[in-house]
Formats: structure tokens, C-alpha cells, sequence
């Protein structure tokens, strides 16, 4: 009689499996509650959402409008369905005929204020760029630092509107944040010295080109990516070339030549284990725990960006093309195998660029002029059609009126 009890915990004691289960689970769930309080501020706060709320207010509110004898007291209830919870903060915060002249001006196609701003503030970012390593580059960093903490702070909330929240746990933010506690928590170390140089001259400069780059002064979206790779190859030039006195202050004749020396297994072997450990930390993050959380909430990553959705569209692409052809569980780590590829192919050149400063120079110039260049291939011709477009549209407009 005594034997039942032990046999009766056995079979009910849950197994790795459903353990494991439960607790994705509960991970998903937690993810998902977060995920649904943050919502309204990253709508709000996301320009496309703001565009698409005015123009759903202007439709549904416009009679009202026309209405209002001027003094912009009656205030819009957005009382519609089809007027969405992102409309009722706008709806109370604004009268009827305010939102209407306001809609009106960001909606007509020959103003776009906000595309001046940021044309205007990219213009001025060059220029700064521009003078800061003229007048003092060992303190570039700070330069970058702002951007980064501006852009992507920006970018998350644009990002998590849109549900592509996660493709901001990339390598190239993992590049930029290795490179910040490098820069600014042991900047006298040889060993992180040359393992941030190795990424930031090497995967996150080489993606301008692969990843086609382009320096559109107005798109705020195409800006960041370009600062997300140019500024950190920039800075490996300036942390290699024009280094902090304060960081070989009190090294030792030994110190110093370790300091400023480097190995082809320093440079293009041993930054791999970072890299490895990101892409292990990844894989498990996006393709295990939060996988299910993911595919409910309609969420986007860089393995469908790159994979899923050019096939789904109907323009595959060859890296899309050969992941597919694996068996499905297998694509996310054929992926992250080309991935890797490509990531050590351009760790090779490192050790090149950390001992030749002209050959340094003469690349990152290159690789900058790559971008310039896929910038007024998007000006001549993408945004030019855009932008003629949508002066016929207002010039056809007009006419009717």
C-alpha cells in the first residue's frame, strides 16, 4: 500500500517539457501586458500615427467643422468607431475647426513641415559632424552618444507603434552599445579597445554598403539607420587615430605597445565571441521565449523583414530564396549562419585598417561617399517621383476646386 504514493507523485510531476511550456507562456503573457500599456504613448507619439489620425478626424469631423462660427469652443467627441482609441486624446485635446486647420496643413501635399525640419536638421548634423572632427576629434564620442540616446529613443517609440519594436535587438545596437561601454566605462583596456575597433570598423561600417545606406537629409527613419553605422565607424577612426591623453595616462612602456597593437586573431577571431554570444542570446530570445508572443501580437523582426515578407510580397530575394528552402524550424538558424558569414568576412580587413591610418581613412571615406551617392539616387528619383506626384494630385485638386 505504501508503493501507490511514490508511483501517484511520479505521474503527476510535470515534465521539462511543460515546464519549459508553462513558462513560455507566462513570459508571452507578461510581454504582452507590457506591450499593451505602452501602446497609446507609442501611437501618439509616432508621426505616421499622428497623420493618420487627423486625417480620420478631419473625415469624420469636417461637418462639424463647418459648423463652428470660428471661436474653436465645441470640442470633437470622435465618437465614431472607425475613429480608433488613438483619436479620443487628439479629440479632447483640440476644438473642431483647430484640428481641421491644422489637419489641413499637414495633410496638403505641397507642405511637408516636418520633412523641412528634418532636412534642415540633417544638413546641420554634417555640418556638425563636419566640425567637430576638425576642432576636436578625440571627443567625438559625446557627439555620438547624443545622437544615439536622440535617434533611438525616437526610433523605439516610432518602431513600437508599428509593431518593429524587436528589430532594434540587432546586432548594429549591440555593435553601438559595446562600443559605449568601451568608450566611456574602461576606455584603457586593449582587449575591449580592439573588440569594439573590430565591430565598428568592420560589421557595422560594411553595412552602409550592404545594407544600401543612403543620406536623405529629410527622412528622419533613414537618418538614424545611416548614424546607427556611419557614426560608430566614424568613431573606431577617431578612438585609433586621436585618442583620449587621459586613456594611456599611467600605462607602462608595456602597457602602451599593447595599447596599440593588435593580431589577425585579435581582429577578425576573437570578436566573434561576442558575436556568437549575441546571436545565441537572440536566437533564444526571438525564436523561443518570445516567438509565440510575437506571431499573436502580429510583430515584426529582421529574419521577416529580410526572409518572410519578401517571399509573402512576391519578390524574393536570393537570401530569401535559399533560407527558404530549409525545413521551417531550421531558417532562423540558417539565417544567423549567413548572418555570422558575413560578419566575419568583414572582420578580415580590421587588422589592415587598425595598422594603416591612410588606408583607414581612404575606406571610411569610400564607404561615406557610398552612402552620399545612395542618397541622390533616392532624391533624383524616388523622392523626386514622390514629391511630383503629390504636386499633380494638389494641382489637380485645385483645378476641381
Amino acid at each position: 500500500m505504501d508503493t501507490a504514493l511514490p508511483r501517484r507523485t511520479l505521474s503527476t510531476t510535470a515534465t521539462f517539457k511543460e515546464n519549459f511550456d508553462a513558462a513560455q507562456d507566462l513570459i508571452s503573457r507578461t510581454w504582452t501586458e507590457a506591450d499593451l500599456a505602452l501602446d497609446s504613448l507609442a501611437e501618439f507619439l509616432d508621426r505616421d500615427k499622428e497623420v493618420e489620425v487627423l486625417a480620420k478626424v478631419l473625415e469624420e469631423g469636417k461637418e462639424f467643422s463647418d459648423e463652428t462660427p470660428g471661436d474653436g469652443k465645441e470640442e470633437i467627441t470622435a465618437a465614431s468607431p472607425s475613429a480608433g482609441p488613438a483619436s479620443a486624446p487628439l479629440a479632447r485635446a483640440a476644438s473642431s475647426g483647430a484640428v481641421h486647420r491644422i489637419g489641413e496643413r499637414m495633410l496638403r501635399g505641397d507642405v511637408h513641415m516636418l520633412d523641412k525640419v528634418s532636412f534642415t536638421l540633417g544638413v546641420a548634423n554634417v555640418a556638425l559632424v563636419a566640425f567637430w572632427l576638425g576642432a576636436s576629434p578625440s571627443t567625438y564620442q559625446y557627439c555620438w552618444l547624443i545622437k544615439c540616446l536622440t535617434l533611438f529613443t525616437m526610433r523605439w517609440f516610432s518602431y513600437r507603434s508599428r509593431g518593429l519594436h524587436y528589430m532594434m535587438l540587432e546586432f548594429c545596437y549591440a555593435g553601438n552599445i559595446l562600443a559605449a561601454l568601451q568608450i566611456f566605462w574602461v576606455p584603457s583596456s586593449p582587449l575591449l579597445r580592439r573588440l569594439a575597433f573590430a565591430h565598428m570598423a568592420g560589421p557595422l561600417m560594411w553595412s552602409i554598403v550592404a545594407m544600401r545606406n543612403s543620406l536623405v537629409f529629410h527622412d528622419v527613419d533613414k537618418q538614424t539607420t545611416l548614424m546607427m553605422h556611419a557614426s560608430p565607424a566614424i568613431l573606431a577612426w577617431t578612438m585609433r587615430w586621436r585618442p583620449r591623453p587621459e586613456w594611456t595616462a599611467g600605462l607602462s612602456p608595456d602597457q602602451l605597445a599593447d595599447f596599440g597593437s593588435s593580431s589577425w586573431t585579435q581582429m577578425a577571431l576573437l570578436p566573434m565571441v561576442f558575436y556568437l554570444a549575441w546571436a545565441l542570446a537572440y536566437y533564444v530570445l526571438i525564436f523561443i521565449l518570445l516567438e509565440k508572443h510575437i506571431r499573436s501580437r502580429g510583430y515584426s523582426n529582421m529574419f521577416e523583414e529580410m526572409v518572410s515578407g519578401p517571399a509573402l510580397k512576391g519578390k524574393k530575394s536570393p537570401l530569401s530564396s535559399f533560407v527558404l528552402r530549409a525545413p521551417p524550424r531550421l531558417q532562423p538558424v540558417l539565417y544567423l549562419s549567413i548572418h555570422m558569414t558575413a560578419a566575419w568576412v568583414s572582420l578580415l580587413p580590421t587588422k589592415l585598417l587598425w595598422d594603416h591610418p591612410w588606408l583607414h581613412t581612404m575606406v571610411l571615406l569610400a564607404i561615406l561617399l557610398v552612402a552620399t551617392w545612395n542618397g541622390a539616387n533616392f532624391y533624383f528619383k524616388v523622392f523626386a517621383k514622390r514629391y511630383l506626384a503629390d504636386a499633380e494630385a494638389a494641382r489637380a485638386k485645385r483645378h476641381r476646386e
